[in-house]
């Protein structure tokens, strides 16, 4: 679960992005818009996201400034992998539970759309709310809190979700730690582990582009070990990123508000801020490296993709149906 934050312009950017109005996505090459349709909305916006904002704020009466914070959004996702097997319906139902979740933190008034995209590597949803009060605030502030309450919402989310899907796991965010920045030593480890994923990518795009009629059995039972080597590591590290990537978003608005208190800032915070924007890139780079992976395996025959599908569930089976020793 990973929130964001709109003012103003760029809430018609993020409508065409989770309504699908446009027609082709340069800038996000992992959408394949021939499986849109199976796209789906859980709450369908009655109008304009923009428009229906303005709407509700001006019925709340509430006070407005023009940087005031007008929409949040939020991003529920899974490590890719975990619904390998799961019918539309299922995932349906896992997200549906996440907004009922949502629903029961905020007024589900206020919020305009909840579209699941079926259309990507992973399937996930997309919730945009008014960050109403009850007292009739305009105050994302209020709603999202700080960082202690950031993990609040996280931890909540999780006891919510885990009680029905026990199978789910939690790791430790960055946003826990307190932490800025990764240390040298995950830098190294998460790029290592980059280049060990790109090796099995290029092994797979290798075979793949060798294979033809006469050799195609041969090849799938070479590439479906690699598949199950591949697949579950890219899933860990995008979990990763994102944990990351929301724990820099959070300290970099705090540090906002801590540079207008004192701007005599000493030695000791003025390198701290340094490797919080050295982390910031690296973990830019280190996306947009899984981002590629993720472009590689979108050349994986669908066949094969079901054919692991298939064996992982059925080993999965397997592995319940052990008796207890």
């Amino acid at each position: 679960m990973r929130f964001s934050k709109y003012k103003g312009p760029e809430i018609s950017r993020i409508e065409a992005h989770n309504e699908r109005t446009k027609e082709t996505y340069a800038s996000n090459p992992d959408i394949d818009t021939s499986r849109t349709h199976l796209s789906t909305h859980l709450i369908v916006p009655p109008q304009h996201y923009r428009a229906e904002a303005e709407r509700q704020i001006r019925e709340a009466n509430c006070r407005v400034r023009s940087d005031s914070i007008r929409l949040v959004e939020v991003l529920f996702s899974v490590s890719t992998g975990y619904f390998d097997g799961k019918s539309p319906e299922d995932i349906r139902d896992y997200y549906q539970r996440s907004l009922d979740f949502l629903c029961s933190q905020q007024d589900e008034r206020t919020i305009l759309s909840a579209t699941i995209h079926m259309d990507e590597a992973t399937p996930h949803m997309h919730v945009v709310f008014v960050p109403l009060t009850p007292d009739h605030r305009l105050s994302a502030k209020e709603i999202l809190g700080n960082r202690k309450k950031l993990i609040q919402w996280q931890d909540r989310y999780y006891e919510y979700m885990a009680a029905r899907y026990p199978d789910l796991s939690r790791g430790e965010s960055a946003a826990q730690t307190k932490r800025q920045h990764m240390d040298t030593q995950e830098y190294k480890a998460m790029t290592a582990e980059v280049r060990k994923m790109t090796r099995l990518a290029d092994k797979i795009t290798h075979l793949l582009d060798g294979a033809n009629l006469l050799n195609a059995k041969g090849r799938l039972e070479e590439i479906m070990p690699l598949i199950r080597k591949l697949l579950p590591r890219i899933g860990k590290m995008k979990t990763q990123l994102e944990q990351y990537a929301q724990a820099f978003t959070t300290i970099t608005e705090e540090n906002k508000t801590l540079k207008k208190e004192n701007e005599q800032l000493d030695m000791d915070v003025r390198r701290e801020r340094q490797k919080a924007l050295d982390s910031r890139f690296e973990l830019g780079r280190l996306q947009e490296q899984t981002r590629r992976l993720e472009q590689k395996l979108a050349r994986i025959p669908p066949e094969i993709v079901a054919e692991y599908c298939k064996s992982t569930s059925r080993q999965e089976q397997n592995r319940n149906n052990q008796p207890f020793l």
